[in-house]
């Protein structure tokens, strides 16, 4: 049986500029995955968390040939909350790959760069790394976690409220694979936004999985 480990990623923002997706440098300050919508299409459907200075940034977004909004949740005057389909190359090679999923914290940032965060089988792993280098200088930094098969693994200590709501999140069957209920779904139960359920889920699992990931190593 295959164990899940992870892949994280750090590129410069010169290194990350040889990918399609660098142009969201140049437009937001910080461009940050929260969830994964759906895999089931072409594109992978996903949502961010945007903050910008441009009034105008999410009109930019809009134009650019990897990405197509589906649906703006949250606006104001300097960030957004947003679904979108991703056809950059990063994403399709993960979206292409049966054995990875794109995961929690994966950022862009114009003073940070990139930072990917892969779940995957061991496997995936390799192959998404192998075909990765291919589109990156081979300075960039790359670890893939331990196999974490048969070790007890201690779970962090999560808010009240935050553990409330993955709880729900859980017994609703929003982390079975296919998923039973969509965010839209928790939101309505709990009786808050959708963004808010996005936010809290998006924390839990960085939380839960940069444990798992330290403790392996």
């Amino acid at each position: 049986m295959s164990s899940l480990r992870f892949l994280q990623l750090k590129a410069t923002p010169e290194q990350a500029k040889l990918l399609p997706g660098n142009q969201l440098m140049d437009i937001f300050d910080q461009f940050e995955t929260i969830s994964t919508i759906s895999i089931k299409g072409v594109f992978p459907e996903l949502l961010f968390r945007v903050t910008f200075k441009n009034p105008k940034a999410l009109e930019q977004f809009d134009q650019l040939a990897a990405f197509e909004i589906t649906e703006i949740l949250e606006k104001n005057d300097a960030s957004a909350l947003l679904t979108a389909y991703t056809k950059g190359p990063v994403p399709m090679l993960i979206h292409s790959n049966p054995e990875t999923w794109i995961h929690t914290p994966s950022t862009i940032s114009k003073h940070s760069g990139l930072f990917l965060t892969v779940l995957g089988t061991t496997k995936g792993l390799k192959k998404f790394r192998d075909e990765i280098l291919q589109l990156l200088p081979p300075s960039i930094k790359i670890s893939i976690s331990k196999n974490l098969k048969g070790r007890s693994i201690a779970a962090p200590k999560l808010p009240k409220r935050r553990g409330e709501i993955v709880r729900i999140a859980v017994k609703n069957g929003y982390y079975q694979s296919p998923r039973k209920c969509k965010q839209r779904d928790l939101a309505e139960i709990l009786g808050i936004k959708q963004g808010t359920v996005a936010e809290h889920l998006q924390y839990a699992e960085s939380s839960i999985m940069s444990s798992w990931v330290n403790q392996s190593k």
